[in-house]
């Protein structure tokens, strides 16, 4: 055990009046999970004996930022949302996390804040059944206990700097307002690596974890980029295993989402890949980016724990990942290549640069503009038309050279629309007459679902199913788009308009 931790039990065990407590030893610089499993049981244990508690929380706060628990495991799955030290903990942080096991049924409910000099690198949180478990003398005991704690709390903080920093963290994250902070994360981030911050502080509440990346397609078979620009390196291997150290983990998927409970050990270290000390991910929580049927990338999440992430957390990050494939598509296209790629088809160029458009422009119009600029140069138009379904019997039209609010659209009954064959899936395209011209539409389909239609007016076409086959990759491209701010208005009520993400 070189290169882990080291657990250190100082006698008595049963601690009081100035007896040593149990403290974690650091050697070789990296903290070991399983070390610090067995280090927080034989804490619970030691404590147990003094003052009485069926619950022994433990949570660390790195120096880096973000919030990381050492016990007990089983507490990961319940996804407690641990408030943040700003550099301490308020006593009405320390109020809602009492009230959290209150609300579990807990009779009694203490939380202690583990402070060393000017900040808190720590938190305990006991429980019990018990009414008035917790008196002044328990108390005192447990305040002892925390400035016993504090100096291998701190050493701790700083051996995991490199676990869960969130500089960009949303501790007020809700289900319902994901979508809108990811359209403003996609419509604001510059690169990949601001993407991923942006992304990991977004979800962290939700979906807590150690490490986030973003991966792409290299030019080698089962090479991947990161758009993180951190590589995966390898601390128990003396080959360089960088980029290509993902391919086990992506090899395990056979769905559109991948949840493993227990990596194998040195597969996904947690860490910048620079030197820094890292811990091993063991629980992986993944999704396929996809934008019109074609892999974009992969985004995954990695946390120290095991067991760390339940069914329910695929589908939300199944959600998370159809909002920012169109954006991960358009850094793709911009990643400078590894190796010399095939000259692009006069096809893949427009299609490009429209994914590019739609993923770098935050104002909804000025997205449309460009992608009808790139359409035409495929299929020659005089205007684009967009449908979307609101609810599941109405229909509202968007002018993209008019822009209002979703919710300030008139709806009408689905059966009224000409294209209502497309919205059931009846037919793949149609051309109707439209003013004098010729309109052809084709579905705009997210995650299998079709959600509305887009059309192509022209004069005339002189192939119109030609021309629905090229109009239906570019609206592949769109819809992920319009589905992210269709939801975000359905989400926002009509009574949100300011919010509306349509300008």
């Amino acid at each position: 055990m070189s290169e882990t931790a080291l657990i250190g039990l100082t006698e008595p065990s049963a601690w009081q009046g100035d007896a040593l407590v149990p403290v974690v030893l650091l050697e070789g610089g990296s903290p070991d999970p399983v070390a610090l499993a067995t280090w927080h049981l034989a804490l619970s244990a030691s404590t147990a004996g003094y003052v009485p508690n069926d619950l022994f929380a433990l949570w660390l706060f790195p120096t880096a930022g973000g919030v990381v628990l050492l016990g007990p495991e089983a507490l990961a799955q319940d996804g407690v949302k641990v408030p943040l030290p700003r550099p301490q903990l308020l006593q009405d942080d320390l109020y809602q996390l009492e009230a959290i096991l209150h609300r579990a049924k807990y009779a009694s409910a203490i939380a202690v804040p583990i402070r060393q000099e000017s900040r808190d690198v720590g938190v305990m949180l006991l429980g019990s059944f018990a009414r008035g478990a917790f008196g002044p003398s328990q108390a005192v005991a447990l305040y002892r206990l925390a400035g016993r704690l504090a100096p291998a709390m701190a050493r701790l903080a700083d051996a995991m700097a490199s676990v869960a920093s969130h500089p960009t963290v949303e501790p007020l994250m809700s289900r319902e307002a994901l979508p809108e902070h990811l359209a403003r994360a996609v419509c604001e981030s510059t690169n990949g690596s601001d993407l991923v911050g942006r992304v990991s502080g977004i979800l962290y509440a939700l979906l807590p974890h150690d490490r986030l990346e973003i991966l792409i397609p290299g030019a080698v078979e089962e090479s991947f980029l990161t758009l993180s620009g951190k590589s995966a390196r390898r601390r128990w291997t003396t080959g360089g295993a960088g980029i290509e150290s993902y391919a086990g983990i992506l090899r395990q998927f056979d769905g559109a989402t991948l949840l493993l409970d227990d990596l194998a050990e040195g597969e996904w270290p947690v860490g910048d890949g620079s030197g820094s000390p890292s811990l091993p991910a063991r629980s992986i929580l993944g999704t396929r980016l996809q934008v019109g049927g074609k892999l974009a990338g992969y985004l995954l999440l990695g946390s120290v724990a095991r067991d760390a992430y339940r069914p329910d957390d695929e589908e939300l990050l199944a959600l998370v990942g159809l909002l920012l494939a169109p954006r991960v598509a358009g850094l793709r296209a911009t990643e400078p290549a590894t190796e010399h790629p095939e000259p692009a088809t006069a096809r893949e160029l427009p299609l490009s640069r429209a994914a590019d458009i739609l993923a770098g422009t935050a104002h909804l119009g000025e997205g449309l503009a460009g992608f009808a600029v790139e359409l035409a140069q495929l299929v020659p138009h005089q205007g684009i038309s967009l449908h979307l379904r609101r609810g599941e019997a109405e229909l509202i039209t968007i002018d993209p050279s008019a822009l209002r609010p979703f919710a300030d659209l008139p709806a009408r009954p689905i059966e009224e629309f000409a294209g209502a064959a497309i919205l059931s899936g009846e037919r793949e395209w149609l051309v109707r007459e439209l003013d004098g011209a010729v309109e052809v539409l084709v579905p705009l389909r997210v995650a299998g679902r079709i959600m509305g239609t887009l059309g192509v007016r022209n004069d005339a076409f002189d192939s119109s199913r030609r021309a629905a086959a090229i109009v239906r990759q570019f609206a592949d491209l769109l819809a992920p788009h319009l589905e992210l701010l269709r939801r975000g208005a359905a989400l926002a009520g009509p009574g949100a308009r300011e919010r509306s993400p349509v300008r």
